[in-house]
């Protein structure tokens, strides 16, 4: 046995090391898809509650300045990832309405 590994050792040690490889891969290569199934779902949590939110505030008429910052944190980690599309439309929509209920008040005079 030791004379066929003495004989044999640079065969063994090259499969070995692509074996070695192959396992990390794998593994390399789940972790990737799995990421990547966080980042899709986060995109999707944050990309519904944006327009939760506008429906909400559009409803109500205005849009307070501490949700406009909660809903811009939001926006930028939106965009961070990738999305895109309608939610800007809304944030942008979101941005012209008034900030308090007492500027509704006034432009419907």
């Amino acid at each position: 046995m030791i004379e066929f590994i003495m004989h044999y050792w640079l065969e063994v040690l090259f499969g070995a090391a692509l074996s070695f490889l192959g396992l990390a891969y794998k593994k390399l290569e789940r972790r990737i898809k799995e990421q990547d199934a966080i980042k899709l779902g986060i995109q999707a949590l944050l990309h519904d509650r944006i327009i939760s939110q506008y429906n909400y505030y559009k409803d109500l008429g205005y849009c307070p300045i501490y949700a406009m910052e909660n809903i811009n944190a939001m926006y930028l980690q939106y965009h961070a990832l990738g999305g895109n599309g309608i939610v800007t439309e809304l944030v942008e929509r979101l941005k012209d309405m008034p900030d308090n209920e007492k500027a509704t008040e006034v432009k419907e005079l």
